[in-house]
């Protein structure tokens, strides 16, 4: 075994053994969600030392180290899911760009300008053909979840149904896949019958970075901080358009 290969082992045994002990609920619920953005990190670094080394030398039967995120319960899911749904739409405030990297649209982008860039004239959607539109923060993958969850909260469903958010009375349903380190949130518009959207999410870093509407068919990378030159001048260029630089 590499210094590499030691070194993710000896991670990994201190990531899990941080969730086994009894460190109260807010301090397990972080280290598992450390645990889950480390996964892929990890992932690809044994995929660098699988292929790395002499070769020429013949092949010899190394035990490829198991990175294993542990099972979350209903209510680890939920909390783990808002605290990364909190930090991606807190890190869009730094800039974003969403991209759809697969289905009907491949191409569209979603920009978020910093308000020292452009004030509140800082969102806007780009399709491939030109056409731009203004958004807002809601519309973002990075705040959509935040965003409705909040207002789930704040309608009083909690008191409402005496249950908690992680209830299947719950007009949203939140589940994490250990296998694949994803989570999956499945809702239902409570004021439109038989609409509902399901999302998978990709997590790296403790954010969002990968989102599949799975009914629209498509997938979306999300990339946090200043957006390049490129999609900075979409942006100035249709509020420039709208509002003749006033």
């Amino acid at each position: 075994m590499s210094t590499d290969q030691i070194a993710i082992v000896i991670v990994t045994g201190r990531l899990s053994g941080l969730t086994s002990k009894a460190l109260g609920r807010e301090t397990v619920i972080k280290a598992k969600v450390s645990l889950i953005g480390l996964v892929t990190v990890l992932s690809v670094a044994l995929t660098g030392c699988a292929g790395g080394g002499n070769q020429d030398a013949a092949p010899t039967q190394t035990p490829t180290p198991t990175v294993t995120v542990p099972a979350l319960t209903p209510e680890e899911a939920w909390d783990s899911f808002n605290q990364i749904s909190e930090a991606s739409c807190q890190a869009s405030y730094g800039g974003l760009v969403e991209e759809e990297i697969s289905g009907p649209n491949v191409g569209k982008l979603k920009i978020r300008l910093t308000f020292e860039q452009a004030g509140e004239n800082s969102m806007v959607a780009s399709l491939p053909n030109g056409e731009v539109s203004v958004i807002d923060w809601s519309q973002l993958l990075a705040c959509e979840s935040r965003v409705f969850i909040h207002q789930m909260e704040t309608e009083g469903y909690e008191d409402s149904l005496n249950a908690p958010g992680y209830s299947v009375d719950w007009p949203i349903q939140i589940t994490f896949d250990p296998q694949t380190s994803k989570f999956t949130t499945s809702r239902n518009n409570p004021s439109i019958s038989g609409i509902s959207r399901t999302l998978v999410f990709e997590v790296l870093d403790g954010k969002f970075s990968i989102v599949e509407e799975v009914e629209e068919g498509r997938k979306t990378k999300l990339t946090y901080g200043l957006p390049g030159a490129a999609e900075t001048q979409i942006v100035n260029d249709y509020f420039e358009s709208l509002y003749g630089g006033n």
